[in-house]
């Protein structure tokens, strides 16, 4: 009895050992079929948002030309002298561009090169298959891309059509044309369809008209695509739709066959399997902090760091912590002065610095553009003042170039939960006390008070230019060095001397501070201002007499009272307000 016992634990354990084996076996196989397909959907999501990026980023630097030709345009009056010589130059930059066409008031004037006109002069506003599109772009001030439609050659293009407007004097602004840019419609996605296809992807590209929901196929690898992985993005009054699946299908690639007779071996091959689940995993979080980084600074981009400061609240909801929006201050000068690169080198800075002084105790984060998040755990707004206010206040300093440039930061806070209790509305205090902040004339510090709202955040809706251009009083801006050139003048300074725009005053005064004084006068004026400049316990401040003679030949006596200050930017400049006679009393 004893012996059939144990011959029977014998069958038994080996069928038990064999089936729980080959039952654990089949649970793995059934799990790397599904992270397979996790990973693949993630490089395929990857894909689909690596290559719409690149396509914006084509279409971006091929429709730098409709920009180019509307500058030409505005700084002419009207329509190029040398359209032809312009438009040559541009093609040969972007070899995706089959033509460039100037269309004033809708009517197509002038084709580069020639060959590509279809007829005579189009009026885009009479035919049925463009007048949705021209008039969304006139009426909405937008550029816009239509297509692809078929071209003379024999190929498809994309039209990318900008409205150009004139600013008349009363302020009213008049519909000049369009400055457009033909695309070649294969050429532009053959790179994006070829390192697809070469990475055994299939592939869908839609797009939608302008003002219009639904989405028509571009170009297509195949007609139908099983649940593929998706990316959209706006541009051109269109919204683009690419999307992305692997050639063979979500199928795992290896054979089931081959998988159950491999079952046999469960128990040897259960470490291997262990390690290959580890290194799936592995890669699947990888992913993930790619998704959650922004790739230009190495901090959590917005996703990321609202989904670490969300899971960090619901395990403390009674913690106290503060939430803090920080801002490059006049970060489009930083650009516009030294060049993007150097913006990026301003973000990269701060973003070390950032992770310097915050990291231990805080989540830190970009939002996007200039614009930088944290959020310090466990801390008050009391205790993390005195840390922010020491950051806000010191001068920043990067290096580009072999120069080193210095920027300024604008900080807001908010505690949590004292004055609010949920994410969004915690950020939106703290970003509120920053408004507060650039409402004081930025670099500072300010935490969030209920009575900062929308009454003190409408005074940002008027732009320093703005205001300055619409004053009652001549304004002037020049440098003060040898050659003096005018950086500034508002409307009021324009109509002194009888001109109706800056240009007609920059050329009228040749864009210096001695083309604005009487010849006979310079001397004795900028003797009188270097005196009063020099003299002891000045403010730089000045104030001289002097006559001006218009455009129209008149003469005039204004006083001219300057203050001479430094800047980062420009180095010394005199900022100036002229009174004419008439108004001195």
């Amino acid at each position: 009895m004893k012996r059939n016992a144990n011959r029977y634990k014998r069958r038994l354990i080996p069928l038990a050992v064999f089936v729980v084996g080959l039952l654990i076996f089949l649970l793995i196989v059934s799990r790397l079929a599904k992270n397979e397909e996790m990973m693949m959907r993630d490089r395929c999501s990857l894909n689909a948002q690596i290559y719409a990026d690149e396509l914006e980023k084509d279409f971006n630097r091929s429709s730098i030309a409709t920009d180019m030709m509307a500058y030409m345009i505005m700084d002419e009056g009207g329509m190029p002298r040398n359209f032809a010589k312009a438009a040559a130059g541009m093609m040969q930059r972007s070899p995706y561009i089959d033509s460039i066409q100037l269309a004033p008031d809708g009517i197509i004037a002038d084709v580069y090169p020639e060959s590509a006109r279809i007829i005579g002069k189009e009026n885009l506003f009479a035919l049925p298959d463009r007048v949705q599109s021209v008039t969304y772009s006139r009426d909405n001030k937008a550029t816009i891309i239509q297509g692809p439609f078929q071209l003379s050659e024999g190929h498809e293009g994309l039209a990318v059509r900008q409205p150009i407007f004139f600013e008349n004097p009363d302020g009213t602004e008049r519909f000049w044309g369009f400055s457009i840019v033909v695309l070649k419609a294969p050429d532009i996605f053959e790179s994006m369809a070829n390192d697809l296809k070469a990475t055994h992807n299939e592939y869908r590209l839609s797009k939608t008209e302008p003002g219009d929901d639904e989405y028509h196929v571009v170009l297509a690898s195949r007609e139908y695509l099983d649940r593929p992985e998706a990316q959209t993005f706006f541009y051109g009054g269109c919204y683009w739709k690419l999307e992305v699946m692997p050639e063979r299908g979500w199928q795992p690639s290896f054979p089931l066959v081959l998988s159950f007779l491999l079952g046999l071996g469960i128990v040897l091959l259960l470490t291997g399997m262990t390690m290959l689940l580890l290194k799936l995993q592995e890669r699947r979080s990888h992913l993930h902090r790619m998704a959650n980084t922004d790739s230009l600074t190495g901090l959590y981009n917005r996703q990321g760091f609202d989904e670490a400061v969300s899971k960090w609240l619901r395990k403390h909801p009674e913690e106290k912590a503060t939430a803090v929006i920080i801002d490059i201050d006049n970060f489009k000068l930083v650009n516009d002065l030294n060049s993007h690169r150097a913006g990026d080198e301003a973000l990269k800075n701060l973003a070390r610095t950032m992770q310097q002084h915050f990291s231990d105790v805080a989540f830190v984060g970009r939002n996007g553009g200039d614009e930088f998040c944290a959020l310090f755990r466990g801390m008050s707004a009391a205790e993390a003042g005195p840390l922010l206010d020491g950051f806000a206040t010191r001068r920043h300093l990067f290096r580009y170039d072999g120069k080193v440039h210095s920027y300024t930061i604008s900080m807001g806070y908010a505690e949590y939960p004292t004055q609010a209790r949920s994410r969004s509305s915690l950020f939106q205090c703290a970003d509120a006390a920053l408004y507060a902040v650039k409402l004081r004339g930025k670099q500072g510090l300010s935490q969030y008070q209920p009575h900062v709202g929308e009454a003190g955040r409408s005074q940002l809706a008027f732009g320093l230019q703005d205001i300055a251009m619409h004053l009652p009083g001549a304004i002037l801006i020049y440098k003060a060095d040898e050659q003096e050139e005018i950086l500034f003048a508002n409307l009021e300074l324009i109509h002194l001397f009888d001109c109706d725009t800056l240009e007609e005053f920059l050329a009228y005064t040749n864009g210096t501070f001695r083309g604005i004084v009487h010849p006979d006068d310079y001397d004795r004026v900028e003797t009188s201002i270097d005196e009063q400049i020099a003299a002891s316990g000045s403010t730089g401040t000045d104030a001289v007499v002097y006559r001006i003679i218009t455009k129209k030949g008149r003469l005039r006596r204004v006083l001219d009272k300057g203050r001479l200050v430094d800047t980062d930017f420009y180095g010394r400049i005199f900022y100036v307000v002229l009174l004419d006679e008439s108004s001195w009393d």
